[in-house]
């Protein structure tokens, strides 16, 4: 089951993704530079504006798995409920301030051409609306992730994810402008709603109305403020970066930096998607009494994910100047590609603390997760600050990635064996440690393959063809597990007969 919902999971986002990739140059011709960059600004906007939401979500998921493996139908109706109060208020609120504020935000804030200006305020106050929808989207999403469901979430996901993209484009065609492309996304938004909303009714679960009660109140507001200060730090983690370098080497090294980090993240931040199924499993089996049954899922969760991740990084490494020159240019490759293997190091530290910090919330830990995770976001700051001062972009990237090893590795000896049910040297010799063992050594041999290489297409498609096959031998041999590696045969031989 964690299998197959990992790789909805993955799906879900990956594909609108793709698509939304595809669409960008159709709506930059559509709607012109400006008129991109407008649409690109509200919805970034309303995006910022989630800073108000206090991660409910994150305690929704945890106590509705949990009840729903212990058949407590009233707690999980009180806290579906109780979710959905709050973020009723929140969409309510935030669209409030949006649709008041437009005038001001364009005003005071943006600068826009004469023409564009009240297209531009009217996107503003529909996108208002848009919030409120969106508040609603992510939380009924909650209902089928925690009862484990993430086909039926995924296929909501991928399905609208593709469809906002082809309604804005061709809002966009149609010549309805920056207004009307708002206006389909609303639309789209809307449907979603109305879909998921008909989704959760056809689950077999009682969500007659119910006023929740003091004790599902207090213990997921209490669970929800520690996961709200993870996400907090984790904002910071990952954006003052960008605020420090601006500041301290200029726009023009920000742009050599944010291109790198931007790719090494989009690419590494797919993989957490497969990752993070662990966590309504870990909280029914938590719900349900069956502790005992988590190791051997935890375990080979973090194998699997760790190995995927550093096939990940191989890549990056093996193709990652080859594809920076075809993208943006040669000039990237000097001065961006350090920074790219550097930040994806960082980034493969950060997640062998993904499956951990997952299971220590969904076991009722979320405080051990949230001062880390401010420890982190802090200590990363002041390393990519003397970082960038000392070394510019490349000293920016080595900051953030030293304070990733750092609170990475003070975590995971941290938690395990306390919070999390399983010893540090056990993760480490059948988790983490064996996937790292075998997918640093095939890079390890790869790389020096790929300098002795031609230094152009297909060299690097040569070299990453051989990380990829040696990579999948390697994991069908050392990293699956026995009998997944004997299902994964008699497939193959159902396929070829």
């Amino acid at each position: 089951m964690l299998l197959r919902n990992s790789l909805w999971n993955l799906t879900g986002a990956a594909i609108p993704m793709v698509v939304a990739l595809a669409t960008v140059p159709l709506l930059i011709g559509a709607l012109g530079v400006e008129g991109f960059g407008i649409v690109t600004m509200v919805t970034s906007v309303i995006g910022y504006f989630g800073v108000l939401d206090i991660n409910l979500s994150a305690g929704a998921i945890k106590y509705l798995a949990e009840h729903h493996a212990a058949n407590d139908r009233r707690r999980f109706a009180e806290t579906f409920w109780f979710g959905a109060m709050f973020y009723g208020m929140l969409g309510l609120l935030g669209a409030l301030a949006v649709y008041l504020g437009a005038d001001m935000l364009v005003e005071r804030f943006f600068e826009v051409s004469a023409s564009m200006r009240e297209s531009t305020v009217t996107a503003f106050q529909l996108g208002a609306l848009g919030f409120a929808l969106t508040q609603a989207q992510n939380y009924l999403m909650v209902v089928p992730q925690a009862l484990q469901r993430y086909d039926r979430s995924a296929q909501s996901e991928a399905f609208f994810g593709i469809l906002v993209n082809l309604a804005s484009v061709a809002a966009a065609l149609a010549g309805t402008g920056v207004v009307g492309v708002i206006v389909a996304r609303l639309c789209v938004s809307a449907s979603n709603v109305l879909y998921l909303a008909w989704m959760v009714h056809g689950f077999d679960i009682d969500l007659a109305p119910r006023w929740p009660g003091k004790d599902v109140r207090g213990a997921l507001t209490s669970f929800s403020a520690y996961a709200y200060l993870s996400k907090i730090a984790s904002t910071l983690h990952q954006h003052a970066d960008k605020l420090i370098v601006g500041a301290i080497a200029g726009p023009v090294a920000l742009t050599f930096y944010t291109v790198p980090v931007t790719l090494a993240g989009r690419i590494l931040g797919l993989t957490y998607r497969l990752s993070s199924v662990i966590y309504p499993r870990a909280s029914a089996l938590a719900g349900a009494g069956r502790i005992r049954e988590l190791q051997p899922v935890y375990l080979g969760v973090t194998r699997y994910v760790t190995y995927i991740n550093l096939a990940a990084l191989g890549v990056i490494v093996l193709a990652g100047d080859e594809f920076l020159r075809r993208w943006v240019g040669q000039e990237f490759v000097q001065q961006g590609y350090p920074v790219l293997v550097l930040m994806t190091l960082a980034l493969l530290a950060d997640s062998l603390t993904n499956v951990p910090s997952l299971v220590n919330d969904a076991l009722g830990h979320p405080r051990i997760t949230g001062r880390f995770a401010l420890a982190n976001g802090l200590g990363g700051v002041a390393m990519v600050y003397l970082g960038t001062i000392n070394g510019g972009i490349v000293g920016a990237a080595s900051g953030h990635l030293l304070s990733s090893l750092v609170l990475g590795v003070s975590f995971l000896l941290f938690v395990h064996g306390r919070t999390v049910p399983i010893a540090f040297g056990e993760t480490l010799r059948n988790g983490f440690g064996r996937s790292l063992a075998v997918g640093l050594l095939i890079i390890c041999v790869l790389v020096p393959v790929k300098w002795l290489l031609p230094d152009s297409l297909f060299g690097t498609v040569a070299v990453v063809s051989a990380a990829l096959l040696s990579l999948a031998l390697a994991g069908l041999y050392f990293i699956i597990g026995v009998d997944e590696r004997a299902a994964m045969l008699a497939m193959a031989r159902r396929l070829r007969s």
